[in-house]
């Protein structure tokens, strides 16, 4: 099993951001929300991936007909689910197996759809291997048009230049969650602290696109889970005490004292001006 599950060549980071894609996408489907991302695509190495998601390959599969699944094989084990599905192309007679190993716990917590996201991984994983390229390419070329056609995909972030799907995922879900924050006493500024610190960057512009999957996904899966969220707060709060502790010391230093007052006061508006632009990326006017 772990052979089949080792076989595929696909790049590390697509494969995460797949699976956090088809993570959600479970979820949706099982809570009876709409199911919108047939695609993902993102940059790597100076290259563009880009591929299918669950729901696009379903998508596919659907288009091309004659693809089903015949046989299911699991195994529950002390910390994961083992699914082995066997998909079967009707119209040549030829069959694939998918096999997809799924954790118990998500984010130290027990995952109640963990058995679901097994099935439907390995099922996904099996089709995959059925379906020809002509056809993965048109769902792929259709959903990709799709996403970048209309014009507020052509909006653009303050000093970036445009706004991926990923960017307004994530926007868009911190959106929803900032009356939650809020009750919760984090502000914007304090969300964006807690971003640039979590991501390692000075600014959220410098983000990539797998990163803004990532904080998507975590958005997301905070929106859906008051456990989840409460984790997130949690790492909020800690970052934010962090990074208050840290600056208290610089901020409490005497300026040194110098007989030139020209030279005071020069030190004095580069602080003002240094500690102004420190904050303008916090407070600006964007979405939360």
């Amino acid at each position: 099993m772990a052979d089949e599950k080792k076989s595929e060549i696909i790049p590390v980071a697509e494969y995460e951001v797949l699976d956090q894609v088809d993570d959600q996408a479970i979820v949706d489907m099982m809570t009876g929300q709409a199911i919108q991302d047939y695609v993902y695509s993102f940059r790597q190495g100076g290259k563009t991936v880009e591929g299918l998601t669950l729901a696009g390959i379903n998508e596919a599969a659907n288009r091309r007909g004659g693809i089903q699944v015949e046989d299911l094989q699991y195994e529950e084990r002390d910390h994961s689910w083992i699914v082995i599905a066997k998909a079967v192309d009707t119209l040549t007679g030829s069959s694939r197996y998918g096999a997809y190993e799924q954790a118990k716990m998500m984010g130290g917590r027990s995952d109640p759809f963990a058995f679901t996201k097994a099935v439907h991984k390995a099922q996904r994983n099996a089709v995959k291997q059925l379906l020809p390229v002509p056809v993965i390419k048109e769902v792929l070329n259709f959903y990709l048009h799709r996403k970048t056609a209309p014009p507020e995909s052509q909006m653009e972030l303050p000093g970036a230049s445009k706004i991926t799907s990923a960017q307004k995922a994530a926007f868009a879900l911190a959106s929803k969650l900032e009356e939650r924050f809020e009750q919760q006493g984090i502000t914007k500024s304090d969300f964006w602290i807690y971003v640039r610190h979590r991501y390692r960057v000075e600014s959220r512009n410098d983000m990539t696109e797998l990163q803004w999957t990532q904080l998507s996904a975590e958005l997301k899966a905070s929106e859906s889970s008051p456990k989840l969220f409460e984790q997130m707060i949690t790492r909020m709060r800690q970052i934010n005490v962090a990074v208050e502790s840290s600056e208290i010391p610089n901020k409490s230093e005497p300026v040194p004292e110098s007989s030139d007052s020209t030279n005071k006061s020069d030190t004095s508006d580069v602080t003002t001006a240094s500690s102004a632009e420190e904050h303008s990326d916090e407070s600006e006017d964007t979405p939360f």
